[in-house]
């Protein structure tokens, strides 16, 4: 089973120039899993599955955090992070999109997508 936060959007002072880290760029993130469905699609109650609201304040922490030079390095700290708090979680996939206006061409979104299994995760 698949559980999502689609569409995030923030602030974020990330970035390799000190006008990005100063002045902040807009962020839409995504975070999606997959989780093992044995036990929540068999139960009404929400400790027994993950709760998105539990993945959304993994990607705030992460973003209203430390500046960092890459949004590769936020990706990978929010995948982590990810799998490291829920057992649960197989894969985690996010994707970062960052307005760019200074990227020749103008594009409408510039970013990453990070995927990782837990496999690949505790190696």
């Amino acid at each position: 089973m698949r559980v999502f936060v689609e569409g995030m959007e923030f602030r974020g002072y990330h970035g390799v120039f000190e006008e990005e880290r100063r002045e902040g760029r807009r962020l839409k993130i995504d975070l999606e899993v997959e989780v093992d469905e044995e036990g929540s699609t068999k139960s009404d109650e929400l400790e027994q599955t993950l709760d998105y609201r539990r993945l959304a304040e993994i990607v705030t922490e992460v973003v209203e955090g430390p500046s960092r030079f890459l949004v590769e390095k936020l990706a990978g700290e929010i995948v982590a992070m990810t799998l490291e708090r829920h057992p649960s979680v197989c894969q985690a996939t996010v994707r970062i999109r960052k307005k760019a206006p200074d990227v020749v061409g103008q594009p409408r979104w510039v970013g990453v997508e990070l995927s990782r299994r837990r496999s690949e995760h505790s190696s």
